[in-house]
């Protein structure tokens, strides 16, 4: 008999439950009892999309400073 961590057949259900929900890997592998990773292998092998995070180049670019002269352009318009 396989490892419980590696019975994929065992926690495939409530890994596409939980996934679809859109729990994070971390609380699927909580809730389900094995490790991240093998929540991460097993998302890939039933082909299921995977969420990306919003990546850092987008969220430093809407919080970029103004620059120095910009506040004294916008009190003259």
């Amino acid at each position: 008999m396989a490892r419980p961590s590696l019975d994929y057949d065992r926690i495939a259900p409530a890994v596409r439950k939980l996934h679809a929900g859109g729990s994070s890997v971390r609380a699927i592998a909580a809730q389900v009892g094995v490790s991240p990773r093998s929540v991460s292998t097993l998302i890939s092998r039933l082909n299921l999309p995977s969420r990306r995070p919003v990546s850092s180049s987008r969220v430093s670019e809407r919080r970029r400073p103004l620059p120095a002269g910009a506040c004294l352009e916008i009190a003259r318009v």
